[in-house]
């Protein structure tokens, strides 16, 4: 009787062991629901009527949401919580939302487990509605908010060209007071911190923490050596922060020559990004393993792309004019949108700000940040 109770007990240890900790993915309509061991991390955002997909809210370990709200944004109101988005593709800006990335399918590879896995496929239109690019992204999100996207674009059925530009590419918006111009700090791998001195400069890493109701909480964001080149970090004291191979020009005000990406008519090309989500500082989250994590389960290589007999066709594009790199935002905030007029607007996805009537290309305005 005795050797019966024993193997229940144990049993029972090893189920709650495995189950401890353990992500969920639930899809319901057009979102998928992400939970670590039963309770609610994040949720992809996916409808028709959205702009673009994105995760929102995303939640620290005690439940704290780490991402600002989607409703009456200050400035800047295509930050929506976790996005990849860039300005711009074949003269597209689809970081600014004047272009719309439409999600054509979401399949969830692994529903429970460390990692759970999800795919999701999106279409990033032009102006004839057809898609320039499509993207393919495979997404890990493992028990200790480590998420891991593995991005692969593909080109339409004519040449693509993403342009030199600081607009991009994979990021976060955080909250007032995690903000560097509040409470907030910024480091990199190599110790250097803040903004000013993290701005569009190469490195493996970059953590960006600080206070949210009496508790630090922070967001790092990964670059991979498996990436065909290296990726700046458009890291900013009010709180917006991204990573992206496309502004070697941007990034260090017109030092460095122009490097746009081309793709001939169905080539595509491939990129690995990490995000992870932690309590504490950078050295209290365990930031340094967390990327070492990311480098291990994101070892394996793309599959080989086929070498094209084409040469690349370069589009002729009219040049830009490119922005310094300020430590302080200074471009003009928006108009708050009323909580009111977000409800009255909004999608059933989420509580968005309503989208921006969309002007024509040759109108954008050049100054964003």
């Amino acid at each position: 009787m005795k050797i019966v109770f024993s193997i229940i007990c144990l049993f029972v240890g090893f189920s709650t062991v495995a189950n401890a900790d353990t992500v969920q993915l639930k899809q319901q309509g057009t979102k998928v629901n992400v939970s670590i061991d039963g309770k609610p991390f994040t949720t992809y955002n996916t409808g028709g009527s959205l702009p673009k997909p994105f995760f929102s809210p995303v939640r620290a370990a005690d439940g704290t949401v780490i991402t600002r709200s989607l409703v009456d944004p200050e400035d800047h109101p295509h930050h929506k919580g976790i996005w990849v988005a860039v300005d711009e593709v074949n003269e597209v800006d689809f970081w600014a939302e004047k272009g719309k990335i439409k999600n054509s399918s979401v399949k969830i590879i692994k529903a429970s487990g460390n990692p759970a896995v999800l795919k999701v496929t999106n279409q990033w239109l032009g102006e004839d509605k057809k898609p320039i690019v499509t993207e393919n992204t495979v997404i890990s999100i493992y028990a200790n908010r480590l998420m891991t996207y593995n991005i692969t674009f593909k080109a339409g059925s004519k040449p693509v060209v993403f342009e030199d530009t600081k607009e991009g590419l994979f990021g976060i918006r955080l909250p007032n007071g995690m903000r560097e111009k509040e409470e907030g700090s910024v480091e990199n791998n190599t110790g250097i911190k803040g903004t000013k001195d993290n701005w569009g400069k190469p490195t493996e890493w970059i953590d960006y923490y600080g206070p949210l109701n009496g508790k630090v909480y922070g967001v790092t964001l990964m670059d991979s050596p498996q990436n065909y080149k290296k990726s700046r970090y458009h890291v900013r004291n009010y709180g917006l922060f991204t990573i992206s191979p496309f502004g070697d020009h941007s990034y260090t005000n017109k030092k460095q020559p122009a490097d746009p990406k081309h793709l001939n008519a169905g080539e595509k090309f491939n990129l690995k990004y990490g995000i992870y989500i932690h309590s504490g500082n950078t050295q209290q989250g365990k930031v340094a393993d967390a990327y070492k994590q990311f480098l291990n389960v994101s070892k394996k290589k793309a599959s080989p792309k086929k070498v094209s007999q084409k040469k690349p066709v370069k589009q002729q594009t009219k040049a830009k004019k490119v922005a310094a790199a300020p430590y302080e935002e200074k471009s003009k905030a928006l108009e708050p949108i009323p909580a009111s007029a977000a409800a009255a607007t909004a999608s059933d996805d989420c509580n968005c700000a309503p989208q921006q009537r969309r002007r024509g290309l040759f109108r954008r305005i050049r100054g964003r940040r």
